[in-house]
């Protein structure tokens, strides 16, 4: 392995459970010598990305902050899909999430608070989510390429099991297909308690790029309110795919999550006819 690639590991070594770390743990975690772990630690204290504290512990530096506001300010799906959220999160009074595949999770890059959302979302910005329960994720999963599903039945078949889903890549192929034809995702009560969710597929340029969601309280939201949310949302999806085909095209680039080049179902996103969302059937009961 070579050096940058361990300075990159140590870097994922951070999560809630590990807020700091010291030398030794670096080098046992990454089975390298104690050396080779204090020369990794001072390159990234030299680009600010980590900071010693005092007593030989580390935790994760100002450049992370740094580099967390320029993707709050650059990224060109936040960028395309800002004021949409905050329009679309006043017409449902739900707190709206952008998510996008990171590895075999979900994270939220962004969100607008609702006055009818659950106080508390697990979707949260910056935090990784299961790939395999509730709406944000289900939209995302419904659309990923055969290899990344494969991946997944390979290094994740426990977790697949525990949702619900099938660890055989035929059976979890036909089984997305029909959310595929669903096209709105929907969850109750299956990453938070009191929440009602609801999610599409986002793409640019026939490439899946992550999500859009609304999350409300469950309480109250009938048959023909979870429709015309649907319906919303689709429409809302789709002005965001709009915009991003001309930021691409500016900038000659693409956007596309990683691993995920899958095709767009034929005729874009399926429509929604208020009154007649019904749940997802691909995985159990946001």
């Amino acid at each position: 392995m070579s050096r940058t690639a361990k300075v990159l590991q140590l870097l994922r070594l951070y999560d809630e459970q590990h807020p700091v770390l010291r030398a030794a743990d670096v080098a046992r975690r990454l089975r390298v010598s104690q050396a080779t772990a204090y020369r990794c630690i001072e390159d990234l204290e030299h680009a600010g990305l980590l900071e010693g504290i005092g007593g030989g512990l580390y935790a994760l530096g100002p450049a992370i902050v740094e580099m967390d506001r320029q993707i709050r300010i650059a990224d060109p799906l936040i960028e395309a899909a800002s004021d949409i959220a905050r329009g679309l999160s006043e017409s449902t009074r739900g707190t709206i999430l952008l998510c996008r595949l990171y590895g075999l999770k979900v994270i939220c890059v962004h969100s607008v608070a609702g006055s009818a959302a659950p106080a508390v979302i697990g979707y949260e910005r910056g935090r990784a989510m299961p790939l395999y329960r509730g709406a944000p994720s289900r939209a995302i999963l419904a659309h990923l390429p055969v290899r990344t599903l494969q991946r997944a039945i390979d290094e994740d078949a426990a977790a697949l099991r525990r949702a619900g889903w099938p660890i055989r890549l035929p059976a979890l192929q036909q089984r997305l297909q029909g959310l595929r034809e669903q096209g709105v995702q929907v969850s109750v009560a299956e990453v938070d308690e009191r929440a009602h969710g609801w999610a599409v597929a986002l793409f640019a340029r026939q490439q899946l790029i992550g999500s859009l969601s609304v999350v409300r309280e469950h309480a109250g939201t009938g048959a023909d309110e979870s429709g015309r949310i649907g319906d919303l949302l689709r429409r809302s999806a789709l002005r965001i795919e709009g915009r991003l085909e001309g930021i691409t095209a500016k900038s000659g680039g693409g956007l596309q999550a990683p691993e995920a080049r899958p095709a767009r179902p034929a005729g874009g996103h399926p429509s929604v006819t208020p009154g007649k969302t019904k749940p997802a059937q691909g995985g159990p009961g946001s």
